[in-house]
């Protein structure tokens, strides 16, 4: 042997061992059996994972990991219209499995005795017979109705339960391994409650070293979402098993999608999730929620065949809401107009099947939405039905319309509950664009617009929207796809609101701090300051009040003292909504007492970021100017967007207020500018200015009028600042 080839070979062979080393897994005996602890409850949430090293896979779908009699069910091929794959018939036992395909994937059943859900992803993805070490495992989530399942420290996928019981089988024990030729296991672990995704994550890299660290998911980079609604049609296999899902696959990845929405996902959606390495929800065998960016939660709203939705996290600090939708398919149109139908008619019947399930479907998402207030929402689907939008008087002529003017319920409920038909706001014509997306593989079906995205939220853009149906060997599926592409804004908007609360000491001698709350809460703020806080002062109760009012308003506080008052601190706040970046509490010069400025970093939901300062100003006038200067000084080279606010003590022709205005804009209050004091105002010394290298414009600043909370009345302002 060379030389050459000598130092090669020891080289793979330092290497092996420093991986084998590393991955620290050490094989079991097998067969094996393993007792749960006596704390994991199988009928409730659990984690379980095992390491897995086999070279090649047999084709008997062996039992590597299971809590029941799986290998006494007859191997079959589910494959049909609705599902895809084999399994075994004991798959619908109470209990788990964990099996490995004969392409090498592993597979996932759980069953009740009733019911059964099953994952069988292609060992592109998730192959465990290959010769290495993977890990795979689950964890039941009761609460959230899904199944986490995790391949080599990545979650590949989140299963709803569809009403899948207990996995208690008649014997507490798992049995572990099969007579498989050359099969390893290791690192059984059997958990009690829901292990956090990150953790799964973290113990994998420590198990198996950095160079196994799975793929991070994308973080948004603030471009336009592209958001795809598609049914695919039975799984995108009516065009064949494996050429019609991967056509599928090629239309998304041509197309761009951010998320799709998917209808008919039958089977097919971990062989489509895996190929894009999109995050996936699995609502029923019908719906799924497919995403380039991390779903961090799931929605379980009205019924699994008709509705399911995720959150997925765009960015830290945020998130949006995408559902996938299908509603019933009868009644036909195409029939009713052949048997003379009028309008009022085709309304009616619809109203019937459609309307109803669009009712009781709002019904439960709108309380759902509104818990969140402000976070957009996306509602992509199959809706089966005409629009209002569409069936208009100008267009009753057109060959699919009949001469027919129809109020579609569904279209008009959507409307009604404040969503955006995405593809009528980027064409309003019906005659110009027809948008018809039923359907490219029967012409002689009645031609409609029946998929829709629909967007709920006031920072919605719609900058684009098309009708997909080409494909270079043939479209996949019965239904045009809509792609529509969405901006969240071409502008970051932050609402700022500023407020001397005075330790929560009325005009009516009372302290209540929840009435101050009560205040802030009214106008929704992303940041707000606060002056006149006290931190365990003897006269405000000892109570930490900034402490106290980001945990009521569900806001990050922050406190900012500058000297010490009756057996605690007095000073300043800040509460935000927005995730705070970094802090920093300036001292000023002091004047009769001391002084700061608290100072929050904030990331605005485009990702850039934002400064809001908080300051109150004391004392003589020459004493006050101290302060302002070394104020401007503190952020005279700051390149983000500045916002200063606060009880300035100092009348807008002063020279304090002349001196920021070198460098700040003070936006006009209007006629009701006064904020001092509260119950009859008649002077203007609290302020909110701004400065900012990007375009900014002041959508709205108002003194909210409350004259007994506070002496003074707080300010609010709402700022649009350019990406």
């Amino acid at each position: 042997m060379s030389p050459i080839l000598r130092l090669g070979l020891a080289l793979l062979l330092l290497v092996s061992s420093a991986v084998s080393a590393h991955a620290q897994v050490e094989s079991i005996e097998l067969p094996s059996t393993i007792r749960p602890p006596s704390e994991v409850d199988l009928a409730g949430d659990f984690t379980f994972r095992m390491c897995v090293r086999m070279e090649a896979a047999p084709t008997n779908l062996p039992a590597l990991a299971s809590n029941k009699s799986w290998e006494s069910g007859e191997i079959l091929d589910y494959t049909t219209n609705n599902s895809f794959g084999l399994g075994r018939e004991s798959g619908k036992l109470p209990g788990f499995a964990v099996s490995v395909l004969p392409d090498g994937a592993w597979t996932w059943n759980a069953g009740d005795g009733k019911r059964r859900i099953d994952h069988r992803p292609e060992a592109a993805d998730q192959a465990i017979a290959d010769g290495r070490w993977h890990e795979v495992g689950f964890a039941i989530d009761r609460e959230r109705g899904v199944a986490h399942l995790y391949h080599d420290g990545r979650r590949v996928a989140l299963h709803d339960l569809q009403g899948v019981g207990s996995l208690r089988a008649d014997e507490q024990t798992v049995q572990i391994g099969a007579s498989v030729s050359g099969l390893e296991v290791g690192g059984v672990r059997i958990e009690r409650g829901v292990l956090p995704s990150a953790t799964v994550t973290a113990q994998f890299i420590e198990r198996f070293g950095e160079a196994r660290r799975p793929a991070t998911a994308a973080v948004w980079d603030g471009r336009p979402l592209r958001v795809l609604a598609w049914n695919i049609w039975h799984g995108g296999r009516r065009k064949g098993r494996d050429e019609g899902v991967r056509r599928v696959v090629e239309v998304i990845e041509a197309c761009n999608a951010d998320i799709v929405l998917m209808q008919e996902t039958y089977g097919s959606g971990p062989r489509i999730s895996g190929r894009l390495g999109f995050d996936y929800f699995l609502r029923s065998s019908n719906l799924s929620v497919m995403s380039r960016f991390p779903i961090e939660d799931v929605h379980r709203l009205y019924q699994g065949f008709r509705l399911g939705g995720a959150t997925i996290q765009l960015r830290p600090g945020l998130s949006i809401q995408a559902y996938s939708l299908w509603i019933n398919h009868l009644p036909s149109v195409r029939k009713q107009l052949a048997a003379g139908a009028t309008a009022e008619e085709l309304a009616a019947a619809d109203a019937e099947t459609r309307g109803k399930e669009i009712d009781g479907i709002l019904a439960e998402l709108l309380p759902h939405i509104a818990a969140v207030p402000g976070m957009p929402v996306i509602v992509g689907g199959d809706f089966n039905s005409g629009s209002h939008l569409d069936w208009t008087p100008a267009a009753a002529q057109l060959p699919n319309h009949h001469g027919r003017v129809v109020a579609w319920p569904v279209s008009l409920a959507m409307e009604a509950a404040g969503f955006v038909d995405t593809y009528r706001a980027a064409h309003p014509s019906p005659i110009d664009s027809s948008g018809t997306t039923w359907s490219p593989e029967f012409p002689e079906s009645h031609p409609d617009r029946i998929d829709y995205v629909y967007v709920r939220g006031d920072r919605w853009q719609v900058a684009r929207s098309e009708v997909l149906s080409e494909h270079d060997r043939g479209w996949p599926s019965d239904h045009a796809a809509v792609l529509s592409t969405l901006d969240l804004g071409t502008a970051s908007r932050i609402k700022v609101m500023s407020y001397n609360i005075k330790h929560g000491y009325g005009n009516d001698g009372v302290i209540d701090l929840e009435r101050a709350a009560a205040v802030i809460e009214s106008v929704s703020p992303d940041v707000v300051t606060l002056q006149e806080v006290d931190e365990s002062c003897g006269r405000s109760g000892s109570v930490d009040q900034a402490a106290w009012l980001g945990e009521r308003l569900g806001m990050e506080p922050l406190f900012g003292p500058f000297m010490d008052y009756d057996g605690g601190r007095y000073g300043m706040a800040v509460l935000s909504r927005l995730p705070i970046v970094s802090s920093e509490n300036i001292v000023l010069p002091p004047g009769a007492e001391p002084r700061s400025a608290l100072a929050a970093r904030v990331r605005l939901v485009d990702g850039s970021e934002a400064v809001v300062v908080g300051i109150h100003l004391y004392a003589s006038e020459e004493e006050r100017l101290a302060q302002a200067r070394a104020v401007m000084k503190a952020f005279a080279d700051e390149e983000a967007p500045v916002i200063l606010a606060g009880d300035f003590n100092s009348r807008p022709d002063s020279p304090v207020m002349r001196l920021f205005e070198e460098r700040w804009e003070n936006p006009d209050k209007g006629e009701d500018r006064f904020t001092f004091h509260s119950e009859d105002p008649e002077r203007e010394i609290d302020f909110i200015l701004y400065r900012s290298s990007r375009a900014a414009r002041v959508l709205s600043l108002d003194v909210l009028d409350e004259p007994i909370v506070s002496d003074h009345r707080p300010l609010f302002l709402e700022l649009e600042v350019a990406r």
